[in-house]
This record gives structure tokens, sequence and C-alpha cells, in this order.
């Protein structure tokens, strides 16, 4: 087994022991889905939203990059912090292990938790509400996969060096809410002025929440959230890696 497959594999066994934060995390998004699915007329097909209903073009998509915005910009960098806290890291630092491959598994299992949760709240809706589904599955994965990916190496860059798990988490916290105000997510990314919409498009919750929409809706996917979260994942994981800190 490669030093990498042995890392993540402590790190979900780290997890597992104490996966109340991936649960605690779960709420939010699968209460927004429930709350607003049962509302009348939230999954009906509608014109405005290209006869997809305000459930499936505006309110999954939202509980999705909600979740990853969480794991990513809150939950990862707070669980890292805790390590270092307790003296993990320093202890990881006496053996050949190169910071990389440690935020590599990180990154994987925090990865794969939100596989999981986006698997419950999917299945909740789908079963219990009638969701549908995206209708390009493909730009879904994608963005997903990219979306997780920008979102995630912005908290490795905070997991790097923050001392203690509650200034990650206050770190997280700053980094989330405005990104909620600019990204589209609490006011449409339509009703915002027209330089904000870009700044929706270039922040990697907005860009994730877009990109959700468009493959939710069947639409081509916009090229410039894409490229900035592309660009968002490579410069904030190289800043991660050259920061880090054991201590």
């Amino acid at each position: 087994m490669s030093a990498l497959a042995k890392l993540t594999a402590t790190e979900a066994k780290l997890l597992l022991r104490d996966p109340g934060g991936p649960i605690s995390i779960l709420g939010i998004p699968l209460g927004l889905l429930v709350v607003f699915g049962i509302m009348p007329g939230n999954d009906t097909p509608s014109a405005e939203y290209g006869g997809s209903s305000a459930l499936a073009a505006v309110i999954a998509p939202m509980a999705v990059a909600l979740l990853l915005g969480m794991l990513g910009l809150m939950f990862l960098p707070m669980a890292m912090a805790t390590h270092r806290e307790k003296g993990v890291l320093k202890r990881l630092s006496a053996s050949p292990v190169a910071p990389s491959r440690l935020l590599a598994a990180q990154l994987l299992v925090t990865l794969a938790a939100a596989v999981a949760v986006i698997v419950i709240v999917l299945g909740v809706g789908r079963f219990a509400l009638g969701l549908a589904m995206p209708l390009n599955p493909g730009s879904a994965l994608l963005s997903v996969l990219l979306g997780s990916a920008s979102l995630f190496s912005i908290g490795l860059v905070v997991a790097a060096v923050v001392p203690t798990g509650r200034a990650g988490a206050g770190i997280g916290y700053a980094t989330f809410f405005p990104m909620l105000a600019l990204g589209g997510v609490w006011v449409p990314k339509d009703q915002l002025p027209g330089a904000l919409q870009t700044v929706a498009d270039i922040l990697p919750l907005g860009a994730t929440l877009t990109s959700l929409r468009d493959a939710w809706t069947g639409h081509a996917l916009h090229v410039l959230p894409l490229v900035s979260m592309v660009v968002v994942t490579v410069v904030c994981t190289a800043l991660a890696a050259r920061f880090f800190r054991w201590e």
C-alpha cells in the first residue's frame, strides 16, 4: 500500500470515529431541500425555469453547493487544525511523509464524505419529494468535482497554517458567509448588479452553484465558472503545500 493510501485510510478511520462534523453539516442542505420541497408549487415544472421545477433548478443545486462549501471552508480546516492542536501532525512530522501527501489524504477523505452526504440528500429528495435528477448528469458530476476541488483547496490553505480548531472554524465562517452573499446564494445571481454577477461566477461557491444549475436544467456549462474553479484549485493547492506547517 502506498503512503498516500495509508494516510487516506488513517484519515478515514479518524473521521469514522467522530463523524459528527459531516453529520451536523448534513442538516442544513437536507433541511433546505425538504422545507422548500414541501411548499406548494415548488415541484411543478415552470416556464420560468425552462420546464424544470424550482426544486430542481434552484433548491437542489443550492443544497449541494452549500454542502460542498461547508465541508470545504469550515469542516476541513477545523479537522486539520484540530490534528495540529492535539499534536497528531507533530508526530507525523517525524515520519518521511510529505505535507502534500497529508493534504491529499485529507482532501480525498473529505471528498468521500461529500459524496456520501450528497447521495443521502438527493436520495431523500428523489424518493420523498420526487426531485428530478440533473438533465445532464455528466456536467453535474464535473461541477461537483471541480466545485469540491476549488472549495476544498481554499480550506486546505487555511488548514495549512491555523494553530487550533477554533481558529480554523472562525476563519472558515469568515470565508464562507461572504461567499454566500457575493456568490449568488443569499440573493439570486440574476438579481445582483452586473459587476457582482461576474464576481459570483468567479468565487468558487457561486461558480459551483452556477454550474450545478446549468447541469440540472440541461444547459451547457458556462466557461468562466469552470476556468475559475480550475485556477483556484491549482493556486490554492500550491499555496497550501508551500506554507503548510506541522506545528
